[in-house]
């Protein structure tokens, strides 16, 4: 097998004869391996947070081409995975009485999937999901082989094969895996182009930059990441110019033949995203408006010169509105949400966490040989190592800058880039010597039992040196670990040990967990703090066995210490861990917070029925309960105020402003 590892000349890809059948056969073996860990797994995991949503969403798309369902992400992806649906004919809700979108959208979702058979409509579209993490690793493959050795792909596809953060997001119905795959396949389109200049590739380029752009907002980025790609590519072609040739001259043919391309490949996926929405401003058809309006919903934005250009495209109709409501979500996030890492909650976006999270959410052997990169010399081939290195640098770096809440799936588009890369490294070094070889087969040994070991619970993966996926919980929350997955490992536990008595703090507060015959009595989720009302009557102390969703121990959605109800279980050893997601524990427990806030959810309801000596009775039983939490004392106040008592609300007042300026003021606000 002849392999050239310059950067001047085609790679010779051809494996020898003898070898090509075993080599064909490795190839679908492993993709199928792919696939039926992703099916496996994701068969026994009851939706997470944003599936429903995404599915009702592209329904809507293709039956009324309302794209102001979920307006927050582009349609390309939800379109895939609805298109399974449309053969069954599915009855749609009646449109929830609340006037925010958000949260209209949610509510209708959640009835359009539990209204017919939830779980064969997550299996249809998954699958279709799958469809994005197939096509991802044929071009892994195919680039590693293209650009540096029939080998090299082999490996890389093996890596991608058992490296959890892939097959954790592989199956879901979200846009992350949609967007990995076009940004990914777009590189390696431009690169291939590059390679070879033909109007097919152009085409070929331009599509798939365009489906980038309408699989995320983040797919915008892209732009950024094919102009450093050309000015890199340009600066490689002017150390080889001619002699002969002025370098001006030479400078400037060469930078016309990539900004044209460049330019033709813009204006092709700015039209492809005008079709996705129909080539249509307005985001809800015949006359239906957003509620609130986009001038309304911008208005949030913190960045005065932000909200200005979203508004400058809205009124020159620059592109779609449901496009501008998506930036205008997404733009309100920095700063503002949480993050718990290593045990610690933080506000906002920390440049470190990204990195933290590829360290934590990566297998030891997929990590060692990134290292090992350097030491590989695949610098030889520049233009290769330049576009595998450039995409994954940017997207890292403008997520460690962006001030997002730090989840791994922001950063999954940088490991197909990465993946190849280190491929390439192992071959490079496998091929040294017997020792060298038997070292790399030892790592992707270890790859796979890593990755097995933490089936089928992929999204709560943690690698060995922090504690393996059983420490998890400890180390991570939302969708890096517990994204509400686990009713059904709940439920298989119920049947197990027989268990009939028992409570639940769930992290999804619109699935109602009977769907999955979970018996158990329901307490309030920090979905509170968002709105969204917990259940009523709660005791102070409960009895039994109790399921805690990790999200809610972290505290991720209640803040640290005294404000989280769960705080103390924390500290105690679980006696079962559900898919890894899902605490376990049997006895009698003080919740007196939790009984508060189920007293206060009272109370609105009395105040709303105009029963205000009841309302006021059940918000002084809260404080009773938990005079020392700002939310309870400013419930109490909010009561008294609907009441006419206005010096007792301002004395409420008074202490709840006292509270939170004296017990974690930094999360006053936070999300």
């Amino acid at each position: 097998m002849t392999i050239n590892m310059t950067s001047t000349n085609p790679v010779d890809i051809r494996p020898s004869g003898a070898l090509r059948p075993a080599y064909r056969m490795a190839v679908l073996g492993l993709l199928v391996i792919i696939g039926a860990q992703i099916f496996l797994s994701t068969r026994q995991e009851s939706q997470t947070f944003d599936e429903s949503d995404h599915l009702y969403a592209g329904y809507e798309y293709w039956k009324h081409a309302d794209f102001g369902r979920n307006p927050e992400h582009p349609p390309f992806a939800k379109l895939v995975a609805a298109a399974a649906l449309l053969p069954l004919h599915l009855k749609e809700p009646a449109v929830a009485p609340d006037t925010y979108f958000k949260r209209q959208d949610f509510v209708s979702a959640s009835q359009f999937l539990y209204g017919a058979d939830a779980d064969q409509l997550l299996r249809r579209g998954r699958g279709m999901m799958l469809l994005f993490t197939l096509g991802l690793a044929l071009a892994v493959f195919a680039a590693g082989r293209e650009m540096f050795s029939p080998e090299a792909g082999l490996l890389a596809l093996a890596l991608f094969a058992f490296e959890p953060m892939l097959l954790a997001n592989g199956g879901l119905v979200t846009t992350d895996m949609a967007l990995s795959c076009m940004l990914f396949v777009s590189v390696y389109a431009f690169y291939r182009y590059i390679r070879r200049p033909t109007p097919l590739r152009l085409a070929l380029m331009s599509v798939a930059v365009g489906l980038a752009l309408v699989a995320k907002q983040s797919g915008v980025f892209l732009y950024l990441v094919l102009g450093m790609l050309a000015i890199a590519e340009l600066l490689l072609r002017s150390a080889r110019t001619d002699a002969d040739t002025p370098p001006w001259r030479s400078f400037a043919r060469a930078g016309a033949s990539l900004v044209i391309p460049l330019l033709v490949t813009a204006a092709a996926s700015y039209i492809l995203l005008w079709a996705f929405y129909g080539f249509r401003y307005t985001a809800r058809p015949a006359g239906l408006q957003m509620s609130p309006t986009l001038d309304v919903f911008a208005a949030s934005m913190p960045s005065h010169l932000e909200r200005a250009a979203i508004l400058f495209c809205a009124r020159h109709h620059l592109l779609p509105e449901a496009y501008l409501f998506g930036w205008s979500d997404i733009l309100q996030i920095p700063g503002v949400r949480v993050s718990y890492l290593l045990g610690k909650l933080y506000i906002g976006g920390k440049w470190f966490l990204f990195p933290l999270l590829i360290l934590l959410k990566s297998t030891i052997a997929f990590l060692v040989l990134l290292a090992l990169v350097p030491l590989a010399r695949l610098w030889r081939n520049r233009r290769e190592f330049l576009f595998l290195a450039i995409p994954a640098a940017t997207y890292l770096l403008i997520a460690m800058f962006s001030g997002m809440n730090a989840e791994s799936r922001y950063i999954l588009p940088i490991y197909p880039f990465l993946i190849v890369l280190a491929g390439a490294a192992a071959w490079e070094f496998a091929r040294r010597s017997r020792r060298w070889a038997i070292a790399v087969a030892a790592l992707f040994g270890l790859a796979a039992a890593s990755s097995l070991h933490a089936f089928p619970s992929y999204l709560a993966y943690a690698n060995e040196a922090f504690g393996g996926p059983s420490n998890s919980y400890r180390l991570f929350s939302d969708s890096n670990g517990d994204w509400a997955q686990g009713l059904k490992w709940t439920k298989s536990y119920i049947d197990a040990n027989h268990v009939t008595d028992c409570w639940f703090v769930y992290s999804d507060p619109i699935v109602d967990p009977a769907y999955y015959g979970i018996p158990c009595k329901p307490l309030t989720s920090g979905w509170v703090h968002r709105g969204i009302p917990g259940p009523v009557g709660l005791p102070a102390t409960i009895s039994g066995t109790v399921f805690i969703s990790a999200s809610e121990l972290s505290g991720h959605l209640w803040g640290p210490g005294v404000l989280n109800p769960y705080e103390q279980f924390s500290h105690l050893r679980p006696d079962a861990l559900l898919g890894n997601v899902v605490l376990v524990y049997h006895g009698t427990f003080n919740v007196p917070l939790v009984s508060a806030y189920s007293h206060l959810a009272a109370a609105r309801k009395l105040a709303t029925a105009h029963q205000l000596p009841q309302a006021v009775a059940e918000a002084e039983q809260a404080v009773q309960l938990a005079p020392n939490s700002a939310d309870i004392q400013a419930g109490l106040a909010r009561t008294l105020t609907a009441a006419g008592k206005t010096a007792e609300a301002s004395q409420a007042n008074a202490a709840a402003l006292h509270l939170r300026q004296t017990i974690h003021p930094e999360f006053t606000g936070a999300q």
